[in-house]
């Protein structure tokens, strides 16, 4: 797995380049390799770099990354349109830990947390989710049975919202 993850270096150096404004989004991972903690993490603040693994450290300062609705595609759904991710944190690993091969992606939307809501599950239930409501999220499996859920709540006028997939 150490030598799989040195492989992360040079995807976020390219979506470094991407990071010219003022908020840019933390990645982080972090997994277990026979026994031995596996991390890598991108600080949207300050462009930070840092990647431990077993055998290779590296500390690195790049532009902040910034990833945007259009970034990223969830199994054929886009996020809502001008949203934008502060955060993208990936467990895995071999540990048998409970949120192992867990992604949690952390956004903002542009808008009302109902409008939002009603704009994922027109689109998810096009593309083939299984989904079930109550109060303010989402939840089921995707299209190929991956659980997830979709937590949305208002925040400053707009919507703020996070979406496990695993676990």
């Amino acid at each position: 797995m150490a030598t799989r993850l040195l492989f992360l270096l040079p995807p976020l150096a390219l979506l470094a380049a991407c990071g010219d404004g003022d908020n840019g989004t933390t990645i982080s991972f972090e997994g277990n390799d026979g026994g031995e903690r596996v991390t890598a993490h991108a600080d949207g603040e300050t462009g930070r770099v840092a990647i431990d693994t077993p055998g290779f450290k590296a500390d690195i300062k790049l532009p902040r990354i910034e990833l945007d609705s259009e970034n990223l595609d969830l199994n054929g759904v886009k996020l809502f349109p001008g949203s934008t991710v502060q955060g993208v944190d990936i467990a895995g690993g071999e540990s048998g830990a409970e949120d192992d091969g867990v992604v949690r992606i952390r956004f903002s939307a542009p808008g009302d947390a109902r409008a939002v809501r009603a704009w994922f599950d027109e689109r998810m239930r096009a593309e083939g989710f299984t989904l079930r409501t109550g109060g303010g999220a989402l939840s089921g499996t995707t299209d190929d049975g991956e659980p997830f859920r979709l937590d949305l709540a208002p925040k400053d006028g707009a919507t703020q919202g996070t979406f496990t997939l695993g676990g």
